[in-house]
């Protein structure tokens, strides 16, 4: 398996948290992708077999909308794939689609774009290697930016810390430097992100944690709990699960089972992985 993250462009580095490669082999008894919440939308340009979500055969180019629990993606085969990974409000500077009625989907892309443009880059892009598939990504985004949409700067700063740090962040205070309403507030995200302040800052906090036990499965959970702002385990355990399909123990245990196989982490972590 290869899989390779590769930064935006500076212009597009506010909107776009990366691009990346996936060449993997999947066979029956290896045949799936968990993809957890984490805010991110994910527009997949991918070749050879095909996935499917719940026995649906995906199109070759399609977005994976801002989830709020876990999917499954199943194949068998080979897949070469190209992706860009957009930052929760990013999406909104490419398409004029209600972003909260993409919560949870699998739309094709040329649903989002001009079909003539999706077909174009799905036929250039089969035969093309790492680097060269990578710009015409990159050229296909900074063409398609739409460059009169209102940005607000500020807000984006203030979204940014809410989701890059939703333990330390009160969403009243940045209800308050936001210079918003708390119902435009409200309204402003849910716009931008297709989640509530609520949600989205939940889902940020959930990928930290996981994070965490990831890359340090030896932590005590309940240290764990209260580094992120948990108060009780009944919580904790619950939106956990309802993430991830797991509770913390049977994800620390799983990930403790894949250390002990000596098997490389990021075979067990390819789709919305975070740096």
């Amino acid at each position: 398996m290869k899989y390779e993250e590769k930064k935006p462009p500076a212009e597009l580095e506010p909107y776009i948290k990366c691009f990346w490669y996936l060449n993997r082999e999947y066979h029956e008894s290896d045949n799936e992708e968990i993809l957890w919440p984490d805010g991110c939308y994910e527009m997949i340009f991918h070749f050879g077999t095909k996935y499917k979500v719940q026995n649906q055969l995906m199109d070759t180019s399609f977005l994976i909308g801002s989830l709020t629990h876990y999917h499954r993606l199943t194949a068998h085969g080979n897949i070469r794939l190209f992706g860009i990974r957009l930052k929760p409000w990013g999406l909104k500077f490419w398409v004029d689609t209600d972003i909260k009625e993409l919560r949870d989907k699998f739309v094709p892309l040329d649903t989002l774009f001009k079909q003539n443009t999706i077909e174009h880059i799905e036929s250039r892009l089969k035969d093309l290697e790492l680097e060269e598939g990578m710009t015409l990504l990159h050229k296909f985004m900074l063409n398609s930016f739409k460059q009169n949409h209102f940005v607000d700067k500020h807000f984006i700063r203030i979204l940014t810390e809410l989701y890059e740090f939703p333990v330390q962040q009160d969403i009243q205070t940045l209800v308050s430097r936001s210079h918003y309403s708390q119902r435009q507030f409200e309204r402003k995200v849910l716009e931008l992100t297709g989640l509530s302040p609520k949600k989205l800052s939940k889902v940020a906090r959930f990928n930290q944690v996981r994070l965490k036990i990831f890359f340090a499965p030896e932590t005590d959970l309940h240290d764990c709990m209260h580094e992120f702002g948990y108060y009780d385990y009944a919580h904790f355990s619950k939106d956990f699960k309802e993430c991830i399909g797991l509770t913390p123990k049977e994800y620390k245990n799983w990930i403790l089972e894949k250390k002990n196989q000596g098997q490389n982490k990021q075979e067990n972590v390819v789709f919305l992985q975070d740096e």
